[in-house]
């Protein structure tokens, strides 16, 4: 039973159904793949190799079909509070993600799977076995349940996994985002904003989407936040901010999309009995960079296979931890730390002016990619 059809719910399911399983997915939208709250910002298989060089096997989760790419990105410019640039090449596809969704979807049905939509459910248990639904009266009966229920995630809770230990305000970003067109942004360079006026506690970006378009949005966290609005920091970006202002100027919005997004990396433990937690439900996005897409599609994967494992052949199910600890365990605990060490000058705009200035191009590149700049190796270990 899987909660949630997106990339990593999809995959898991796939892996489940390619080794034997009866998969039936649940997800709360009325239509898969929309709306699309993501700015799809997704790197290139080559610079995965380089940022998760033990995920060898999962590497194919990369080779995205061509129509769901709108656009190529071939370099990262990072601006920081005092407007000095650091652009370092960068490659990355910039999906359609309802179309990427909605074509893994026709795969995981072409296979024998279910896919029940309208459906927010939960995590019950009666008599000792799971049940997965609406209400428990609604529910199935599951072997298995992968939680891939987005964040914060109702299934993940309700299994303990999520803890209130977690949610607090400097471990979760809130997010805000148009879809913009008749833009004039260079659509090669997809660009970050760093400052407490326009993303206290995170930063904004500039995402280019082609003909004209872009993902614009801003990340914030409230322990940052001087006011509770915001809309109204995306506004300043979007209207005010020296920074920005003239680059989005004309730009038409679509509908405003708001989401939450865990950045303080994994949850402490991301199974619990036959439940096992993947992507933002997990906690797996990279902190130095938000990045979620990537990872939740390979524990995805390692879901399904330590499902059809546990089922088949009596596998445990705390070998999905062990797995994906050994695929991306490091880089997540990096970047976790090099997220926690930034916190120190996130707050005050002239000393993270300073840090990114003595970080140079290829530190910020560094931390962005879930490295330990040099000399601040024997720190993060």
């Amino acid at each position: 039973m899987v909660a949630g059809a997106g990339p990593g719910g999809l995959y898991a399911a796939l892996e489940g159904l390619k080794r034997g399983l009866s998969v039936h997915v649940f997800d709360k939208k009325s239509i898969v793949g929309s709306p699309v709250k993501c700015g799809e910002y997704f790197p290139v298989r080559k610079e995965m190799e380089n940022l998760l060089p033990s995920a060898g096997e999962y590497m194919d989760v990369f080779d995205v079909p061509k129509h769901a790419v709108d656009n190529v990105c071939k370099t990262l410019r990072v601006i920081s509070p005092k407007g000095s640039e650091y652009e370092f090449d960068f490659e990355a596809f910039i999906l359609d993600r309802t179309i990427l969704e909605q074509g893994l979807a026709k795969e995981v049905e072409k296979l024998g799977g279910k896919i029940e939509l309208r459906k927010v459910v939960d995590l019950f248990v009666k008599d000792g076995s799971l049940l997965v639904g609406p209400t428990a009266a609604e529910s199935l009966a599951a072997k298995v349940v992968v939680a891939a229920d987005g964040f914060p995630s109702k299934v993940a809770k309700s299994a303990g996994i999520l803890t209130d230990q977690y949610m607090t305000a400097n471990n979760v970003a809130i997010n805000y985002e148009y879809l913009m067109t008749n833009l004039s942004v260079d659509q090669s360079v997809t660009e970050m904003y760093i400052g407490t006026e326009l993303a206290p506690g995170g930063y904004a970006w500039i995402i280019p989407k082609g003909n004209e378009s872009a993902n614009v949005g801003i990340g914030i966290r409230t322990s940052y936040s001087k006011k509770n609005d915001g809309r109204a920091y995306l506004k300043f970006f979007l209207d005010e901010c020296s920074l920005s202002k003239e680059k989005l100027q004309g730009g038409k919005p679509g509908p405003m999309i708001a989401d939450v997004l865990p950045v303080d990396g994994p949850l402490a433990i991301t199974y619990s009995g036959e439940v096992m937690a993947v992507g933002d439900a997990a906690g797996m996005v990279m902190p130095t960079n938000g990045g979620g897409i990537a990872t939740a599609m390979i524990t995805g994967r390692i879901a399904g296979q330590v499902a059809a494992d546990h089922i088949q052949k009596g596998a445990p199910v705390s070998d999905y931890e062990r797995r994906w600890k050994q695929v991306m365990g490091k880089e997540m605990r990096v970047s976790t730390k090099m997220r926690r060490l930034a916190d120190r000058f996130m707050g005050n705009d002239f000393a993270f002016n300073l840090l990114l200035h003595a970080l140079r191009t290829q530190g910020i590149k560094d931390v962005i990619t879930c490295k330990a700049p040099k000399g601040l190796g024997h720190v993060i270990s």
